[in-house]
């Protein structure tokens, strides 16, 4: 028997959860919904998928409210994204702000459809070219946010490096594009972006990538990236470590003039 999903463990523990508020057993809402209780079981332990076409009936019968309609769409994007994507489009659409602090590539809200596809190939490669455009067209749509009112306020710091970091082996014709695409986002007043240069005297970010997330009725969170996942940050002190590290990469970085002049001689401008 394969291995059940972890998406959809999680999916069938918010199932049985619903279930027992209920104190009803699996056998009942199995008979509500039309199948045998070895299939509703199956769901609750994660071992089988459960079919989308049921998905209204059991938010119904378990007078979840849309929850379990809410997240069986989170389970299944989960399925198809690999686990260090899926959790961003939750974070990013709730939040009223959102502050990334990028030294490796240009971040992924910002990217043009072609730098995310060289990236997505760099990352996972041999992966087959459906499954990557999968995850393209999957980015392209988290950047709808920045196109929707209101949008969230979203501070960028790049590490100078990022300019000229050839990716995909596409050569500099598609860092030139892409960044356009970011003095054109910068210009428009959809983001704010400064970029830290080469030769600072200090380097606070040496520990990777992270972002930060404000929200309006939550607790802010971060996140940050590492080689197979990406971990979200709640703990008060750490998520606040995380703070203090964005805003000394932030005295070190050039001001918004100072980047839009770096951008517009990069493309030539």
């Amino acid at each position: 028997m394969a291995k059940p999903d972890p998406a959809w463990k999680q999916f069938g523990r918010h199932m049985r959860s619903h279930r027992e508020a209920l104190d009803l057993r699996q056998v009942d809402i199995a008979k509500k919904i039309g199948v045998v209780g070895s299939c509703y079981s199956s769901w609750e332990t994660g071992s089988r998928k459960v079919d989308e076409k049921y998905v209204n009936d059991l938010d119904e019968h378990l007078k979840a409210s849309g929850r379990i309609a809410e997240e069986w769409e989170k389970a299944h994007r989960q399925v198809k994204t690999p686990f260090r994507f899926a959790e961003l489009p939750d974070l990013e659409g709730a939040a009223t702000q959102i502050r990334e602090f990028q030294p490796l590539v240009f971040p992924g809200l910002v990217q043009t459809e072609d730098y995310a596809r060289a990236v997505f190939e760099d990352i996972f490669p041999g992966m087959p070219s459906a499954s990557i455009e999968e995850l393209v067209q999957a980015r392209m749509t988290r950047q709808r946010i920045l196109e929707e009112e209101p949008r969230p306020l979203t501070l960028l710091l790049l590490g100078e490096s990022v300019l000229h970091q050839q990716v995909g082996a596409r050569g500099s014709t598609l860092l030139t594009e892409q960044a356009q695409r970011v003095l054109s986002e910068m210009e428009s007043g959809k983001v704010r972006v400064q970029i830290i240069p080469r030769d600072t005297g200090r380097h606070y970010g040496s520990g990777g990538p992270f972002r930060l997330y404000t929200f309006a009725d939550e607790p802010s969170v971060a996140s940050a990236e590492y080689m197979t996942g990406e971990t979200v940050i709640s703990d008060k002190d750490r998520y606040q470590e995380c703070v203090t590290t964005f805003g000394l990469l932030q005295g070190e970085a050039l001001s918004e003039a100072g980047t839009l002049q770096m951008l517009r001689e990069l493309v030539g401008r």
